[in-house]
């Protein structure tokens, strides 16, 4: 279990919860030392709340006590010689104090590295915290670099992330008109900025007199065409490993995007029954369904669409 890393507490915690968890912790009865930490507040907090959910990069993480302010950058090395915090310490917690400290380590993703292989390249794609990338390593403040296997601080991982979720934010607004952008609800921009996350700007851009939506993404954006911006939710990737990751992420952007339902627009209805044909053609099928529609709970989209969305979804499966 790891904690979620927008729960965590900025103030300090009181002497006395600090000695039930030093206790906890079977540690000795002295008072535990308070430890200033920075945190990152969020630009868009729902994007990053979304995200998160999609990413799930504390399935890479530690959680550790901290006996001094966090170091940023930590080698696998140096990891081990700190204090691990156990789960069942992690799941009396509702907020992570400030004596403890979540680190993030430098992975390589299996589907990545199918992708990278399938287009000839030799550089390994690494990642960090929510879906921070680098060739070969993880470019920090100062021009820092954090190698594969190493780790940086909630701090570090929370800091690439809120600035990569802002650069995205920015393409957006460059691409699409002021007065299109003003009317965008949260939720449609979430959905665009989680998709622009994974994805090169240069394709929402494109306009193809040969595809069936001609328009561009952001075309589609400015003539306010929801049911077409659904249909472009629709990447699809180079390596066998990602088809299915890719399909459910295209179906949570598009649920997101319209509020728990899919447009009547044809083309978003072709684009939701392609994403769900290549989960139906798996065993666990039922379970992969279930984890998009609890993402989707999970950020907030309207129930009463969602509930309507999964009872087709639930036919076209033929799940009981």
């Amino acid at each position: 279990m790891r904690l979620n890393a927008f729960n965590r507490s900025t103030n300090y915690i009181k002497a006395g919860t600090l000695a039930l968890l030093v206790s906890l912790a079977g540690c000795t009865k002295q008072k535990a030392p308070v430890v200033l930490k920075d945190v990152v507040e969020f630009s868009h907090p729902t994007t990053a709340k979304l995200l998160e959910s999609l990413e799930n990069g504390h399935r890479h993480s530690a959680t550790v006590f901290l006996d001094s302010p966090a170091k940023r950058v930590v080698t696998k090395e140096a990891m081990d010689t700190f204090k691990i915090v156990p789960d069942t310490l992690l799941e009396k917690l509702k907020t992570l104090p400030d004596t403890m400290e979540v680190y993030f380590q430098v992975y390589k993703g299996k589907a990545d590295d199918a992708i990278q292989k399938a287009r000839g390249n030799k550089q390994n794609l690494v990642t960090v915290g929510h879906g921070m990338t680098g060739r070969d390593s993880i470019t920090l403040a100062g021009n820092q670099k954090a190698g594969l296997g190493d780790y940086v601080s909630q701090y570090v991982a929370d800091s690439l992330f809120n600035r990569a979720i802002n650069q995205k934010d920015s393409i957006l607004r460059a691409n699409i008109a002021e007065d299109t952008y003003k009317r965008l609800e949260t939720y449609e921009k979430d959905a665009i900025l989680s998709y622009l996350y994974n994805v090169n700007e240069n394709l929402l851009k494109k306009y193809n007199a040969k595809r069936p939506i001609k328009e561009s993404f952001f075309q589609c954006l400015d003539s306010a065409e929801k049911g077409k911006v659904q249909a472009k939710f629709n990447v699809t990737p180079s390596a066998k490993q990602a088809v299915c990751g890719l399909a459910k992420r295209n179906l949570i952007q598009m649920l997101v995007f319209g509020n728990g339902k899919v447009y009547s627009d044809k083309f978003a209805q072709e684009n939701f029954y392609k994403n769900l044909s290549v989960i139906k053609k798996r065993k666990d099928a039922k379970l992969l369904m279930k984890e998009v529609f609890d993402i989707l709970r999970k950020y907030g989209v309207d129930e009463a669409n969602l509930a309507e969305t999964q009872n087709k979804v639930n036919k076209y499966m033929h799940f009981s």
